[in-house]
């Protein structure tokens, strides 16, 4: 239709007057050095001309005249001399393209080309062929035809060729993270990266290509393959909420990937489940995955196959959180309506990934719409929270800002209690991102994120954390087969504990961790065969481990200042993908890591004979600033391997081994506000661990249903545990009270899941057990007389359902269960006398165990007109959490009395808490 239109237009001054070809005209007054598109505006009023082109080719041109009388002709000879400009004169048309020529005719052989052509295309056709659209990269939505991939001329005698692409929503342009490219032909298929990319290799000649989302309308679209070549995809919102809860591993392709212990899920799948308090939450929906668990109810962090808190990498767009909590650990840190999706390796961990042992908990921030404004939000009884994103520059700058805060304290009022009236507790966070596309090969974006903590626990003492984020990326493209992905990230997390009230004791306390990195990766598919991904990171630590000092000149408080600590961490890596046959894909990668610990450092020695103890210094060693005082590192092997068993079934297995460089440091199973995190010294070993996990894949009923089973084991070396009444804030002399040993875990994973359907969910079941051993050599460095025990955050049995049920187009109903065992503790058992001091008797440590854990939680989301003209659309979700109002146990503590040891139960939700939340969209 475009070209038919082109065609009347142009042939339209043609009807009022036949003239000369429209640059053979003279121009005699002097033009010289005149802005293109001003001149354009002359001729085209002074004569029967007309111009095509995009201004913005031209935008920076000026007209270069070396006559005084000239034709247009050699105008234009003359302005786009050195330039990537061509014209094309078609009567009185004049056609300006940039990088391609037009040519008047085509070869008689132009359109016909197949695998069986027994004759090449004649070498003289050596023109690269430019119409209204470049033919390299064609636009695909759900009104394409036929598709041409790459060009004629390029044709090579390979039999497959390399076609790459990037998916985008149709209505707002963003990126689509996950999208599904299935070659109807082959029987291949790909899945889009965190910028919508995708690579295929396809056979030459006749192709069909399947798009599939969550949410978006399938296409099938017709290609056919010249040569290596790019498209863009547009795939259309659906005209009805779709409200599946998936949970996958890399969309359709479970049996033919090689990802094991991979899930991951989108934000628009997480807002289907029930919440707590009325707000979606990812690290929550992580909980109901199998391998993960937490200690318990609002416990910030989560543990994954037998990993501390501490061993999870969190990132948000490549940018590492530190603390992930907001409220005690009712909320986690990510802005449900800023994230995109997210993903979790538990085991197989990619090579360019480095630096903890257990999981990387990989975050993806939603990209601003290219095409309109759009603002959103929504309000619960503690929180509220709004985002505003659209375009700078339509289709090629856009931005997404959202806030989200809480206004909890009138609750905190409401609640029976004379202390909790004096309790505060407040929390916000900021994100945004700007991106933008520069051309085809090149875009860029930045990322910033803020949050922040207040709260006062019915006391003068006042708690205040946060992160602050940010992370410059930018990705090229040297041709469909390589392209380069660069980022330099920015984190900070930082903590104040105040006291005011009593000026003789006021004191302030800082902690501060900073991070800093640069970030290369190059990926290369050279063949069908084979693809690349290599690259190198580094990164430097800036720790404040504490500040101790007094907030009026009237304090006694003593001022204790910790030696900050230093350390600078580097990787380099590379990973190889390879499919040998049909049914066998093996990939290796290895990462070398290595980390330099840098003073200023104070190095103590100490006496072997006897436990490590201040008594049992010897000497000293002093280290200047920046002076590398440790160095540890080696190799990390990462290797997977999927073998096909047939069409239905597939077996999976990795191996992989991870350093980790920092520790944090507790006394509690749960992430709290007062840790600290500690990188590893001249005293204190990195952590090792080393993870085999198998996995066998089984869909059931034509797909409908996917079964897995997973099994792994992992070990550890160097981990860290305490001494029985260790203190960790504020200790100048930290390495007396650790106590290193090793640790093992192994477990086994079953996953039920249905994807489609009014009714589809999952349930999955989570056999696991963490044990560590700490054997020193003497008596006060083992515990447990140096037998294995049970970690903190150990518990053997783990059960989740999550099922989702779409009754209607307006209303959606979930539920989410969820059991496990309780998490081990100590117990004291006896009082006891010793040199007339009355003294308390303890178990084994993590001898006992907490009662079991149980919930059920349901929710219903009714959605407003669903009608897509209308200016706004809203949904409200109602639910409830903790239905039966089980009072699962959070900690059990003792108080000493004269009457013995009493001991108490702690329960955070011990009744069922109703919430509603209304969201908006304009």
């Amino acid at each position: 239709m475009k070209r038919l239109i082109f065609q009347f237009l142009s042939l339209l001054p043609l009807l009022v007057c036949a003239q000369l070809p429209a640059t053979a005209i003279h121009i005699e007054s002097k033009v010289d050095s005149v802005p293109f598109i001003d001149f354009v505006k002359k001729i085209e009023r002074d004569h029967v001309i007309k111009f095509y082109f995009d201004p913005a080719w031209l935008d920076s041109v000026r007209v270069r005249q070396s006559a005084k009388s000239a034709t247009i002709g050699q105008i234009l000879d003359d302005s786009f001399q050195g330039l990537s400009l061509n014209y094309f004169v078609d009567g009185p048309n004049i056609i300006i393209t940039r990088n391609y020529k037009i040519v008047s005719s085509l070869p008689l052989n132009f359109f016909y080309f197949s695998q069986a052509a027994k004759t090449a295309i004649p070498e003289e056709i050596n023109e690269t062929y430019a119409f209204l659209k470049n033919p390299v990269e064609p636009v695909v939505d759900s009104k394409s035809k036929v598709i041409t991939i790459g060009k004629p001329t390029q044709s090579t005698k390979s039999k497959n060729c390399i076609v790459s692409g990037v998916v985008k929503g149709a209505e707002d342009g963003i990126p689509i993270i996950g999208a599904t490219v299935y070659s109807a032909t082959t029987g291949k298929a790909a899945a889009t990266d965190a910028s919508g990319y995708f690579i295929l290799s396809l056979p030459k000649g006749n192709q069909e290509l399947q798009f599939k989302y969550m949410g978006r309308e399938d296409l099938s679209v017709p290609i056919f393959i010249y040569s290596d070549g790019a498209m863009t995809v547009k795939m259309k919102e659906k005209a009805v909420f779709i409200n599946e809860v998936v949970i996958r591993s890399e969309k359709e392709n479970i049996l033919k990937n090689l990802n094991i212990g991979v899930q991951q899920l989108n934000i628009d799948e997480v807002k289907q489940l029930p919440t707590i308090l009325g707000e979606a939450d990812i690290v929550k929906t992580a909980l109901l995955l199998p391998g993960v668990q937490t200690v318990g109810e609002g416990a910030s962090g989560f543990n994954v196959r037998g990993g501390s808190a501490d061993q999870n990498l969190m990132l948000f767009d490549e940018m590492p959180i530190f603390n992930t909590s907001h409220l005690f650990g009712f909320f986690s840190v990510f802005n449900p309506e800023t994230v995109k999706d997210f993903k979790l390796y538990k085991s197989g961990i990619p090579a360019n990934f480095g630096g903890r042992v257990s999981s990387v908990f990989d975050v993806t921030a939603q990209t601003g719409n290219l095409k309109k404004c759009v603002l959103s939000g929504g309000i619960s009884p503690v929180t509220g929270k709004l985002t505003l994103e659209g375009p700078l520059i339509k289709d090629k700058l856009s931005f997404i800002i959202g806030g989200r805060s809480t206004y909890s304290d009138w609750i905190l009022k409401k609640i029976d209690g004379e202390k909790f009236h004096h309790t505060k507790a407040g929390f916000y966070d900021l994100s945004g991102k700007v991106t933008y596309e520069i051309d085809r090969n090149n875009s860029l974006s930045i990322t910033a994120y803020q949050s922040d903590d207040n709260f006062k626990l019915n006391s003068d003492t006042a708690y205040h954390y946060q992160n602050q984020c940010a992370r410059l990326y930018f990705k090229h493209f040297f041709n469909p087969k390589t392209y380069s992905q660069i980022s330099a990230i920015y984190s900070n997390y930082q903590y104040n504990i105040t006291s005011d009230e009593v000026p003789e004791i006021s004191f302030r306390l800082k902690y501060n961790i900073e991070y800093k990195s640069v970030k290369a990766n190059v990926f290369y598919i050279p063949n069908t065969k084979h693809s690349f991904n290599s690259g190198a990171e580094a990164i430097r630590y800036d720790m404040t481990p504490g500040n101790f000092t007094p907030l009026s000149s009237l304090s006694d408080i003593k001022e204790l200042c910790l030696p900050k600590e230093r350390g600078v961490e580097t990787g380099l890596f590379l990973n190889d993908e390879y499919t040998v046959n049909s049914k066998l894909t093996v990939s290796a990668g290895v990462r070398y890591a290595l980390f330099f610990v840098l003073g200023p450092y104070k190095k103590y020695n100490y006496n072997p004979a006897v436990p490590r103890s201040v008594d049992s210094r010897m000497d000293s060693t002093l280290y200047s600033s920046n002076q590398i005082v440790k160095t540890y590192g080696g190799p990390e092997v990462r290797l997977s391997a999927r073998y096909s068993l047939g069409a239905n079934n597939s077996l999976k297995l990795s191996y992989s081994r991870m350093h980790q460089f920092i520790h944090m440091l507790t006394n509690s199973s749960a992430i709290s506000p007062t840790d600290v995190w500690k990188i590893s010294d001249a005293q204190i070993k990195p952590l090792i661990g080393d993870q085999l996990a198998v996995g066998y894949y089984h869909n059931l009923l034509g797909g409908e249903l996917e079964t897995s089973i997973e099994a792994y084991y992992k070990k550890t070396r160097n981990s860290l545990d305490y001494k029985s009444g260790a203190e960790l804030l504020l200790n100048p002399n930290l390495e007396v009270d650790l106590l290193s040993g090793v640790g093992r875990a192994y477990g086994v994973e079953l996953l039920l899941q249905k994807k489609r359907g009014r009714l589809n969910g999952w349930v999955s079941y989570t056999y696991s057990r963490t044990e560590l051993k700490v054997d020193g050599k003497f008596s006060e460095e083992k515990i447990n007389k140096g037998n294995y025990y049970p970690a903190d955050y150990d518990k053997p049995h783990n059960l989740n359902l999550a099922v989702n049920y779409r009754y209607s187009r307006r209303l959606n109903l979930s539920n989410t269960f969820c059991y496990s065992t309780g998490r081990p503790i100590t117990y004291p058992v006896a009082k006891y006398t010793f040199r007339e001091r009355q003294l308390i008797y303890y178990t084994n440590r993590n001898e006992y165990r907490i009662p079991n854990y149980l919930r059920w939680d349901i929710s219903a989301t009714i959605y407003e007109s669903l009608n897509s003209k209308k200016l706004a659309h809203g949904s409200f979700s109602i639910g409830v959490y903790n239905l039966l109002g089980a009072n699962n146990v959070y900690s059990v503590f003792f108080k000493s009395t004269s009457r013995g040891v009493k001991g108490y139960q702690m329960s955070v939700f011990a009744q069922p808490i109703p919430n509603i939340t209304y969201n908006f969209k304009f």
